[in-house]
């Protein structure tokens, strides 16, 4: 029996936050300026935040498949704060817990 492939349409990563925030209207419009300052105003990239862990110094987001390059490309290279740090990324959500990610 050959196994089913899901299609992943979606695609989430877990950023650590410098300093740290628990606001998530911040952290999106920390993340909508880092797209903003790397390809300008046509980016139209969706961005759910899926959680922020108690002291605010990490994040799991939920972009689509095509955009998830797009978005790790632009906050690396983001003077925005808080400053984001690629902790894991997946197009499978609970393989982000096989890390130290405390939620």
């Amino acid at each position: 029996m050959t196994p089913i492939r899901i299609p992943a349409s979606c695609h989430y990563i877990c950023f650590a936050l410098a300093p740290s925030c628990c606001d998530a209207l911040t952290i999106r419009k920390a993340l909508q300026d880092s797209l903003t300052q790397m390809f300008g105003v046509t980016s139209s990239t969706y961005i759910d935040i899926l959680s922020i862990n108690e002291d605010g110094t990490q994040v799991v987001v939920r972009v689509g498949e095509k955009d998830a390059p797009k978005l790790m490309a632009a906050v690396v290279s983001s003077s925005a704060s808080p400053k984001f740090s690629l902790i894991k990324e997946s197009p499978f959500l609970p393989s982000l817990l096989a890390t130290n990610v405390s939620f």
